[in-house]
């Protein structure tokens, strides 16, 4: 991938509800952050590894819908 685009913590709520993703999903800063938009927007997680994020999909009161793409090179 040449680009990838993340938004941004816009409010002080934003950050409280990344510090509790990364709190109760135990992943990194980054994956908690597309975790936490994910999950706000009801969309799925792209993701390259599917395994990765089975831990992370029971940590909220929806789970996530993740989908597990193919490499495309």
């Amino acid at each position: 991938m040449d680009q990838l685009t993340v938004a941004g913590l816009r409010e002080p709520d934003h950050g409280v509800i990344l510090a509790s993703v990364l709190n109760r999903t135990h992943l990194d800063w980054g994956d908690a952050h597309v975790a936490a938009l994910a999950d706000t927007a009801v969309c799925p997680v792209l993701t390259l590894e599917g395994a990765h994020w089975a831990p992370a999909v029971r940590a909220f009161d929806e789970p996530l819908h993740v989908i597990e793409i193919s490499d495309p090179a």
